[in-house]
């Protein structure tokens, strides 16, 4: 995923919502709001997107976009995005019709997302390895993006974790679960 003109649109979205400007917190704060929001909805209930819906119509934090809205962040697919601001900051989360999921975060310390990350998947022992780890920079604002897949499973899935520590990024952190690769 690449943060583009788009982005800012999606997060310009979240402030559209209603959204406040996040109070300071730590860096370690705002990363394990984003991965835990992740590991809750996306990463949890990649095999069953029945139960990723019933997670989040049981969630009552989740506030629904509009749909002309919800548009900024699906890019012209189809699916529906839910606002999820809390005292570490703005984060929404994204469900495709390809069951493909995501949670963004405005803002979320690059290393200490991967770091989370890649420590939760490690305590739990999942059967994610981590295939691939690219920098970039996209019109002079950093990039990195983590593939981490799955191995030895029935359900196949990838996991993309994106992050920059640009200020100027539309969105600091992306974490995706992608079914079926």
């Amino acid at each position: 995923m690449r943060f583009t003109t788009a982005r800012a649109g999606r997060i310009a979205a979240l402030a559209l919502a209603g959204c406040l400007a996040a109070l300071p917190v730590r860096a370690a704060d705002q990363a394990r709001e984003a991965v835990g929001l992740f590991v809750q909805s996306c990463l949890k209930h990649v095999e069953d997107p029945a139960d990723l819906r019933a997670w989040i119509a049981a969630t009552p934090q989740l506030r629904r976009f509009a749909p002309e809205q919800a548009q900024a962040f699906l890019d012209g697919k189809k699916g529906d995005v839910w606002s999820a601001e809390n005292k570490a900051g703005l984060f929404a989360l994204v469900v495709f019709a390809d069951y493909s999921c995501s949670v963004l975060a405005q803002q979320a310390s690059a290393d200490q997302v991967s770091l989370v990350f890649s420590e939760y998947v490690r305590r739990k022992g999942l059967p994610l390895n981590k295939i691939g780890d690219k920098r970039d920079y996209v019109r002079g604002i950093d990039e990195r993006e983590e593939i981490w897949r799955t191995s030895g499973t029935d359900f196949p899935y990838e996991v993309v974790v994106t992050t920059s520590k640009s200020p100027r990024a539309d969105a600091q952190a992306i974490l995706t679960t992608l079914p079926n690769r």
